[in-house]
Formats: C-alpha cells, structure tokens, sequence
C-alpha cells in the first residue's frame, strides 16, 4: 500500500511540474495550492500518528 502511494505521489508531482513548465501562468496558483496541501499533509499524518498510540 505504501508503496502505490508512493508511486501516485510521484506521478501526481510529475505531472503538476510539467503542467507549471509549458504553463508557466499557473505556477504561482498550483505553488500557493502545493504549499496548503503539504502542510494539510503534514498535519493529517501526524494526527493519524498521534491516533495509533
């Protein structure tokens, strides 16, 4: 499991700096959307850490 998630995540990265390169409007927008979602990210795991206990 860990690993297909890897993998999507590493697809889903791919996939949004090739869209920031050939349009090179949109990566202030999907920057600003990447940071919140790392940082929802970050939360999310350790609150599922903290529920493990």
């Amino acid at each position: 499991m860990l690993l297909l998630v890897g993998i999507v995540v590493v697809l889903v990265l791919g996939a949004t700096g090739y869209l920031c390169v050939v349009h090179r409007s949109l990566a202030g927008p999907v920057g600003a959307v990447g940071g919140v979602a790392s940082a929802l990210a970050a939360a999310f795991g350790v609150a599922l850490t903290l529920r493990r206990r």
